[in-house]
C-alpha cells in the first residue's frame, strides 16, 4: 500500500471510532446509566449529561434496530 491509501485507510478507522464512541455516549445517556472507562491505566465512571444525548429513531443503529422487532 502507499503512504497515501495508509493515512486514508486510518482516518476512516479513527472516525469510524469516534462515531462508536459518541454512539455508546448517547445511549448510555438515554438510558441514564454510566460507563467505566479505563484511561491510561486509571478507570473511571462517566456519566453522560442528558444535554449531549440525542435520542433518535435508531436509524443508523443496528442495535436499536433489533429491539424493535
Amino acid at each position: 500500500m502507499k503512504e497515501k491509501e495508509i493515512l486514508e485507510m486510518q482516518r476512516l478507522i479513527d472516525e469510524g471510532v469516534r462515531r462508536a464512541q459518541l454512539r455508546l455516549l448517547q445511549r448510555a445517556g438515554a438510558a441514564h446509566q454510566s460507563l467505566v472507562v479505563c484511561r491510561n491505566g486509571k478507570i473511571f465512571e462517566m456519566v453522560p449529561e442528558v444535554e449531549q444525548c440525542v435520542t433518535d429513531s435508531g436509524q443508523g443503529d443496528p442495535l436499536a434496530r433489533r429491539k424493535q422487532r
